[in-house]
């Protein structure tokens, strides 16, 4: 039986840098993620992030707002054939709410943890953020938080 890839997580932060080539962070995830594909290291993508990286897109004000076909068409031929692109089942959001109540967060932290829990139960060990203060306190044990 061949070994297993390892695994690693993008958050939206990370995907509008990545497709986004005016983004002030655009290269260093560029060439960050690049290197995990060269080590053979296979991304995962929470559907939550991939959503929010297409509204995002294609929101975003003139001139960098992007076309629903266009940013479609960018997140299919960059991850469609690569990424694992997992959902959180009911008992793992039960649970994302019961560590979030205990820590006293809510509002946009919840969609943090989500792709957090989503992420490691995919089985990646890392998350690359750009946000890496909102996933550090909430990231499941075993998962890795830095940026690209």
């Amino acid at each position: 039986m061949p070994a297993r890839r390892s695994r690693f997580g993008l958050d939206s932060s990370c995907l509008i840098a990545l497709l986004a080539d005016w983004h002030v962070q655009h290269r260093r995830t560029l060439v960050s993620y690049e290197q995990w594909l060269a080590k053979g290291a296979q991304p995962v993508i929470p559907v939550h992030a991939i959503l929010e990286c297409f509204s995002v897109l294609t929101r975003l004000p003139a001139p960098y707002r992007s076309m629903p076909e266009t940013a479609k068409l960018a997140l299919e031929q960059t991850f469609s054939r690569t990424a694992i692109i997992p959902g959180l089942g009911p008992e793992a959001a039960w649970s994302a709410i019961d560590m979030l109540s205990r820590l006293g967060l809510g509002g946009g932290r919840v969609y943090d943890a989500a792709i957090a829990q989503c992420v490691a139960e995919a089985g990646a060990t890392l998350l690359l953020t750009w946000n890496t203060k909102h996933f550090l306190p909430i990231a499941p044990a075993g998962l890795d938080v830095r940026e690209p």
